[in-house]
């Protein structure tokens, strides 16, 4: 397989019209992931494994682990879903203050570099995309 010279890291801000401790609760609380990224089955705490599952038919569509959680400001993830076979990535969320609310940003790294694996990349990008302009619409 080739190896791309490029960075793979998938890194994405948003504006949020709501208070950290807000956006907070739609990072972690199970009852509102569901309104805007896939239910889980339980809240996500630090040092826990989580599983997400899809709104449609209530399959596993991602899992991992809560490695670190500092509320209100920072969220560090292990995850995966099943196109990556068991491969675990990083997903980072950080909470900074805005005028107005919170500007919410995710790196998400450790995907592969490989230019088989692109289109999962691509996949996963789009999809951090759809998923964080939903928040938009949290009250």
């Amino acid at each position: 397989m080739t190896e791309l010279s490029l960075d793979t890291t998938i890194r994405k801000s948003v504006f949020l019209a709501a208070p950290k401790a807000r956006v907070w609760d739609f990072l972690t609380k199970a009852d509102l992931l569901g309104n805007w990224f896939h239910p889980a089955d339980a809240d996500l705490t630090e040092g826990e494994g989580y599983m997400l599952r899809s709104q449609k038919d209530g399959d596993k569509m991602c899992w991992g682990k809560v490695e670190e959680a500092k509320p209100h400001d920072y969220m560090k993830w292990t995850f995966t879903v099943g196109p990556m076979e068991g491969a675990m990535t990083t997903v980072e969320w950080h909470l900074h203050e805005a005028p107005g609310g919170t500007r919410l940003s995710l790196v998400h790294s450790g995907l592969p570099k490989n230019v088989d694996a692109f289109g999962l990349v691509m996949a996963l990008d789009k999809g951090w995309h759809g998923f964080l302009s939903n928040l938009h619409g949290m009250e």
